[in-house]
């Protein structure tokens, strides 16, 4: 009885997941993820960033009143932030998935938008991670902290290795980029590329790598000369 439960959950329940997976409506992954991270927004909102926060990192350059509005602002306009985060999650996903679909095109295969988009929505659990390390960091490992620490903080990145203060602008953002969750990304599109495609892992991390891996890299050169010519 125990050998036959072996290779029943050997055999049946892998297929059955990504059966399950291949049938799943892309909306309902979405709609998910945005949930979720509307959930975590909430939480660092709510317990790490607090009106003496804000009085403690601003004192220094603006007055009493200016930080008062801008308080009130924050707290009056919040619920843009969740439904931007929504547009933003659709902005990424879709053009990663643009990129990946002219990847394969390349590559001499054509492959349908949506299962391309599912995969991108897939590899993104790490980043998901992200939130709960810094709302679990700051609530009882840092506990004092500033405005800054909060905006600048990127766990297992190059950036956590420096200090902010020493560096250009346009020095943090690649280092933030540069970190272990989005080397996890990488390998776990290529996963789900392979599963939901049925091609070799070789095969899919060699798209990854000169498709999105491209996009990525053109993407810093273009925030990094922003970075440059904006920054007084």
């Amino acid at each position: 009885m125990k050998n036959l439960f072996a290779v029943l959950k050997k055999n049946i329940t892998p297929r059955y997941s990504m059966i399950y997976l291949r049938t799943l409506k892309n909306r309902y992954i979405y709609i998910g993820l945005i949930i979720y991270s509307w959930m975590l927004t909430f939480a660092i909102n709510f317990f790490l960033l607090s009106n003496t926060l804000y009085y403690n990192s601003l004192s220094e350059q603006l007055t009493i009143e200016k930080i008062e509005n801008i308080i009130e602002q924050s707290h009056k306009w919040a619920w843009i932030s969740y439904l931007c985060l929504a547009f933003i999650y659709l902005i990424k996903f879709t053009l990663v998935t643009l990129i990946l679909q002219t990847g394969f095109f390349f590559f001499d295969r054509k492959v349908g938008f949506s299962i391309l988009f599912k995969a991108v929505m897939l590899a993104e659990i790490p980043f998901l991670v992200v939130p709960v390390i810094k709302l679990f960091w700051f609530l009882f490992i840092q506990t004092h902290y500033t405005l800054n620490d909060l905006q600048y903080f990127f766990p297992l990145s190059a950036l956590q290795l420096f200090d902010v203060k020493s560096l250009s602008t346009w020095q943090i953002y690649p280092l933030q980029l540069f970190n272990v969750f989005e080397l996890i990304y990488w390998v776990l599109l290529a996963y789900w590329l392979k599963k939901l495609l049925n091609i070799s892992l070789n095969k899919s991390m060699e798209v990854v790598a000169s498709s999105y891996g491209t996009g990525l890299l053109l993407w810093v050169v273009f925030i990094t000369f922003l970075s440059i010519n904006i920054a007084p």
